[in-house]
């Protein structure tokens, strides 16, 4: 698809926000009933690898000195720490007195700066575009998950073969149903892979994998939003989905917009539920996704931008409260206002207001992005045997996120990008 096809489609769905429901207030999404999920499928094809990495083209091993690294995994920060890059993965990263430096190593004094891993933003459109993904890339951002597009993933191969670019992650055509969203109300089917029965969506998915998805999207949507009904998939249909994905290896990240919605994806099983909802979600709800480590990629951003910020900080406060798994996503480009391309600086406020502190913003937008990207053995954070992906800025971010923007160094797959 093109970039234009898929802004095109996800503003005149974000613009619905403001239009008054069937019933209820305005913006109001519509519930739905909800049901126990079905038995995962029986029969189920051998399982795929996580999404290709191309190999790693750092061929220089280097070693940054004298910084505070933040590694990712939510432990506190190490002073004095030291990280070892060797063929473009992290080969030891601790404090110095632990840390051997290599011989051969190029070493780089990053001055009392922090080290981090490199940034992902977990929801982004127009992602197959060179200027997006240098300019993500060189913000410190190294991975992004497109998920809507026609699903060129031939072209995203070709794109994350050049370590200017940030990591493309994609999903390609959102799994739907007939005369469903977002083929109704846009008519945008060019983004959309409808399925008709169990069997179908069976069939369908693997297929998509086959074709290199790197995971599966899946529309939720009633409809109530547009003031008319649309058909979805039904709650076996997405119970379906879900098992072909895993049993491939794969993650499915669903499209809600409502809270009814969002019962029916978590039941079903979804990983990562794509938006927080603008309506109020039952405490059972949020126990379930809790309890089955469902992750929630906000996108507040968005939501900012149609004035409907403060329910969904609400209720991503209350996700939060209960210990809800967080990712980072913004939904870039799905809006027609501007969206910070590059650092993520509007949803990290928005997420502190929603009271999570600078570590949890950290890690979500490291780890636990990497684990909704289905990459979190391979990336997301400073530890050995993973991707080298590394942030250095100066300032300390635990003390104020906006030092995430005082960028002195990008490393991108052991690649030196940005910075000396």
């Amino acid at each position: 698809m093109t970039n234009k096809t898929a802004s095109s489609f996800l503003l005149i769905l974000l613009l619905l926000v403001t239009v008054p429901a069937c019933t209820g207030g305005q913006g109001e999404p519509q519930p739905m009933p909800t049901g126990q999920a079905t038995a995962l499928p029986t029969t189920v094809p051998a399982e795929s690898p996580t999404p290709a990495i191309p190999p790693t083209t750092g061929v220089e091993t280097l070693a940054l000195v004298n910084g505070t690294l933040i590694d990712g995994t939510g432990a506190a920060p190490v002073p004095d720490a030291v990280v070892v890059i060797r063929n473009g993965r992290i080969e030891a990263a601790g404090p110095r007195d632990r840390v051997s430096i290599p011989a051969d190593a190029r070493v780089i004094d990053v001055g009392g700066a922090t080290i981090l891993p490199g940034l992902i933003n977990a929801h982004i459109h127009s992602g197959f575009s060179t200027s997006n993904l240098t300019a993500w890339a060189q913000a410190g951002v190294t991975t992004v998950r497109d998920l809507g597009s026609v699903g060129d993933f031939d072209l995203r191969d070709s794109l994350n073969h050049n370590p200017q670019h940030a990591r493309l992650v994609a999903a390609g055509p959102l799994v739907s149903v007939p005369g469903g969203y977002p083929a109704v109300p846009w008519g945008a089917s060019s983004i959309m892979l409808p399925v008709t029965s169990p069997d179908d969506a069976r069939q369908k998915v693997n297929q998509l994998l086959d074709d290199g998805a790197d995971l599966v999207k899946i529309a939720v949507e009633r409809g109530r939003v547009f003031g008319r009904t649309i058909p979805t998939l039904s709650l076996t249909e997405t119970v379906v989905i879900v098992g072909v994905a895993h049993a491939r290896g794969t993650l499915v990240s669903a499209h809600v917009t409502s809270a009814g919605d969002l019962a029916q994806a978590v039941n079903a099983g979804a990983d990562d539920i794509a938006h927080m909802v603008t309506d109020d979600v039952p405490d059972a709800v949020i126990a379930k996704m809790v309890q089955d480590g469902i992750y929630w990629t906000p996108t507040l951003e968005l939501w900012n931008c149609v004035s409907q910020s403060q329910p969904t900080v609400a209720n991503l406060k209350r996700f939060v409260s209960a210990g809800g798994l967080v990712a980072l996503g913004t939904d870039y480009d799905g809006y027609s206002c501007k969206f910070d391309l590059g650092l993520l600086a509007t949803e990290i406020g928005l997420m502190q207001q929603a009271g999570m502190t600078p570590m949890q913003v950290i890690v979500a937008g490291t780890r636990n992005a990497a684990h909704v990207c289905n990459l979190d053995r391979q990336l997301g954070t400073l530890e050995a045997g993973k991707v080298a992906d590394v942030l250095v800025v100066d300032g300390d971010p635990l003390a104020d996120l906006g030092a995430l923007a005082n960028v002195r160094l990008v490393i991108h797959n052991g690649v030196v990008i940005r910075g000396e």
